[in-house]
């Protein structure tokens, strides 16, 4: 069970950090005790603002603390009464509503991009628990979600987000597990600064072997396409102008049928594609996938073996001359491990 942080001590330790930051200036003369006083005192009295309507009751007993600690700077700063008071009564009557209608308005455009985000990456089942999830103050947060894939195979995916300089969350790591009767299959962190617009899919895709065309930013500034796959220990990258065309790997072999802008699309995305072989009039189901390591389609028997063309030639020749209707939800709407484009 995930213990809760307390928000309070966080603050505290939210200070201390920045004031790690700014000892270069107040060393180098840019920056004083009451300087330093002043930013302290603005910070706690900026996350008083935001526990007040939310603390715990396990915070509680430390908001006294911080509530302490504003006092005290307070008194530091301002030890005239009659201007500690002004301050204190515009902290109260000004300052504090118009920092915080400033924050609820900030948080909600950042929750709305990241829920857009989420639901372009698949993951919109999660959108319902952003609010409750995404602290502000907290500067890291980490959301598991767990995907059933079959009765002993599971995708278990981990989302890392960070809150940048402007104070607002941003997705910028997606951690991947495929698990296999209870143990790592394989597993891989995606920065997403190096994998744009990454789907579910693609992440599903990807740990079980298969490869897929990824949109990339190169060294110029300019995007770019490449076939990606995961080796071994680490990533595969293929240059740009690796010799790899879906299409002309199709055109290779003319007995897959189904409509080619339907393959390309869905194989340059690394699923794995149930279709047909076809010889004549007769029909034996196969999957395939994109494989660019050998700059052709892979092959599959509809028991997702490894096969050949002449397997599934021989195979018509064995099921001899009857015609097997398709099936349209499996031509049209059957896609294997991966979402509809």
């Amino acid at each position: 069970m995930t213990v809760a942080v307390n928000r309070v001590l966080l603050a505290f330790k939210t200070w201390e950090d920045r004031k790690k930051e700014i000892e270069p200036l107040f060393k180098a003369g840019a920056a004083d005790a009451g300087s330093l006083a002043r930013l302290q005192l603005d910070h706690l009295r900026q996350a008083a603002y935001r526990l007040r309507q939310t603390v715990r009751p396990d915070e509680k007993p430390f908001m006294l603390l911080l509530n302490n600690q504003v006092a005290k700077l307070e008194k530091q700063l301002f030890p005239n009464v009659l201007v500690r008071l002004f301050s204190q009564l515009k902290d109260r009557l000004l300052d504090g509503p118009i920092y915080l209608r400033q924050q609820e308005k900030q948080r909600t455009q950042n929750l709305e991009m990241l829920k857009i985000q989420l639901k372009d990456a698949g993951l919109g089942s999660l959108n319902g628990r952003l609010e409750q999830h995404l602290d502000p103050d907290q500067k890291q947060v980490i959301l598991p979600l767990d995907c059933q894939l079959g009765p002993e195979k599971r995708l278990t995916l981990d989302l890392h987000f960070k809150m940048d300089a402007h104070g607002e969350f941003q997705l910028n790591q997606i951690g991947g597990k495929l698990m296999e009767n209870g143990k790592v299959a394989k597993s891989q962190e995606f920065d997403l600064n190096e994998w744009p617009n990454l789907k579910t899919n693609q992440i599903w895709s990807l740990l079980e072997g298969r490869a897929m065309k990824q949109q990339y930013t190169d060294a110029t500034g300019h995007e770019n396409n490449r076939w990606v796959e995961l080796g071994a220990n680490t990533v595969q990258h293929y240059d740009p102008n690796y010799g790899f065309d879906i299409r002309t790997a199709l055109d290779a072999l003319p007995a897959i049928t189904r409509n080619k802008d339907e393959l390309v699309r869905y194989l340059e995305n690394g699923q794995q594609v149930p279709t047909y072989w076809k010889q004549g009039r007769s029909y034996v189901s196969i999957n395939v996938q994109a494989d660019p390591a050998n700059r052709t389609i892979s092959l599959f028997d509809d028991k997702l073996h490894p096969t050949t063309a002449e397997k599934l030639n021989q195979q018509i020749v064995k099921q001899g001359p009857k015609v097997k209707v398709l099936s349209a939800q499996r031509t049209r709407k059957g896609v294997r491990n991966g979402q509809h484009q």
